[in-house]
């Protein structure tokens, strides 16, 4: 396998992962998201407030986020040796103790290769202001 096949293969995967973690987020599946996401995992919202794996698998569980709609666009997939840089947008809506919110907001998720596959280790979200 050529290092261009190898890194169309893995692009795809990762494209791939992203998926089951959009599906997983709406379903409040927490046992998927729980293999997706590396311990070490920080996830960083769009209001700045950052959670740790432990932490973010909670909320979700007792639905303090519940997700209504997810869309993830426009993704870039960088390579870089057992790193993958997905550059993007994630539009949906969002129930947040209560108070719907609205999501639009560029995104930068890390994924790393560890011996239990690719792993999501971070992600953040940056608001797109109203025009």
């Amino acid at each position: 396998m050529t290092d261009t096949t190898r890194d169309a293969k893995t692009a795809q995967d990762i494209k791939e992962l992203e998926e089951r973690r959009r599906v997983a987020m709406l379903a409040a599946d927490v046992a998927t998201l729980d293999k997706l996401f590396a311990e070490q995992m920080v996830y960083t919202h769009s209001n700045a407030a950052t959670d740790n794996k432990a932490e973010y698998l909670d909320k979700l569980g007792q639905r303090h986020f519940d997700y209504r709609e997810l869309a993830f666009l426009d993704q870039d997939i960088r390579l870089a040796g057992d790193a993958a840089l997905v550059t993007g947008r994630m539009t949906g809506e969002v129930v947040i103790a209560g108070a719907l919110r609205k999501l639009n907001g560029q995104t930068t998720v890390v994924w790393i290769k560890q011996d239990a596959g690719w792993q999501l280790l971070a992600f953040q979200s940056t608001p797109i202001p109203a025009v």
